[in-house]
């Protein structure tokens, strides 16, 4: 029995007095780690300031940054000239004529725009003039008995666009042959403000051209229809007489297209003429006819019939 340990009851659980100081002492840590949480200043509410204000920031520079680096149209217009003259060159028109009118309906650089009526101009000319297809031609099936003569008067152009459009050496058509046609009628707007010759077809620009107009405001407004297309034409001056085409004195170039408007009949002598006076287009120099540079007026020529509307305003 002597193996046998009884402890003395005074030891068992530990004094009560041991206890109570234990108890003590933990409330008193509990109560002390309460008014301290309730007394800190808001550290964790400036931590999370001090963290939102840089981001804020941080947020704020990259809405300026995507700001400026987002191309605005006048920012976007250079490039995309610059891809439409390489496609123009590459004999691409189609491509190039999309990307210049949109440079033309978007820049606010004027020289930029001027640059691209030109470019879109000469595009335009080449793709109509070309076998692709173009929302400005339509398709024509030759039927029996048709002349280019009675096809180019059934559609309001001309047998000389005709040929070019189509490659017709001469007069020889056949029957059952598809051919290009103009898909509207051309009309002529000319701008006394800005001294321009604009060819219209369906109501959009096809091409623009400098032109010179009469002295001291003395081309006409209104509507008026071309009568008489003249190649090398000779000149009559108001002085009198008959000046012959290739004098120098004769300033009608090599192409002459008279106006008329039939409700005004004192309204005449008026016209669209060519010239080889280069400084002369642009500004006021003709006695009220609208002047063109010679090139320019033979490509008219050969676009526009007989009858041809033609607007002046200002």
């Amino acid at each position: 029995m002597a193996d046998i340990y009884v402890r003395p009851y005074g030891d068992r659980g530990g004094s009560p007095l041991r206890a109570v100081i234990l108890i003590v002492v933990a409330l008193v840590l509990i109560a002390g780690i309460w008014i301290w949480l309730a007394n800190r200043p808001p550290k964790t509410e400036e931590a999370g300031e001090a963290v939102a204000a840089p981001e804020a920031a941080a947020a704020t520079e990259v809405t300026r940054t995507v700001a400026s680096a987002a191309p605005d149209a006048g920012l976007k217009a250079p490039g995309l000239f610059s891809q439409a003259q390489a496609l123009a060159n590459s004999g691409q028109p189609a491509q190039a004529q999309k990307l210049l009118a949109e440079v033309v309906s978007t820049t606010t650089d004027e020289t930029l725009k001027n640059d691209a009526l030109r470019l879109l101009g000469r595009t335009n000319v080449e793709l109509f003039l070309s076998d692709a297809p173009s929302p400005d031609k339509k398709s024509y099936v030759i039927q029996p008995g048709d002349s280019l003569d009675r096809i180019a008067r059934r559609n309001k152009t001309t047998v000389a666009l005709l040929q070019k459009m189509n490659r017709i050496e001469g007069s020889l058509i056949y029957p059952g042959a598809r051919i290009w046609l103009p898909a509207a009628p051309f009309v002529i707007h000319v701008d006394k403000s800005d001294r321009t010759l604009d060819l219209m077809i369906n109501d959009k620009l096809f091409k623009r051209y400098p032109a010179g107009l009469g002295r001291y405001g003395k081309t006409p407004l209104g509507t008026f229809r071309t009568v008489v297309h003249q190649t090398n034409p000779d000149w009559s001056p108001p002085s009198g007489g008959i000046i012959p085409f290739g004098d120098p004195r004769n300033v009608l170039g090599t192409r002459w297209i008279s106006i008329r408007d039939k409700t005004r009949p004192d309204t005449k002598g008026f016209g669209i003429h060519g010239t080889a006076d280069r400084d002369s287009i642009g500004g006021e120099t003709s006695n009220g006819c609208i002047r063109m540079l010679n090139e320019d007026v033979e490509e008219v020529f050969m676009l526009i019939p007989r009858g041809t509307e033609v607007i002046i305003s200002e």
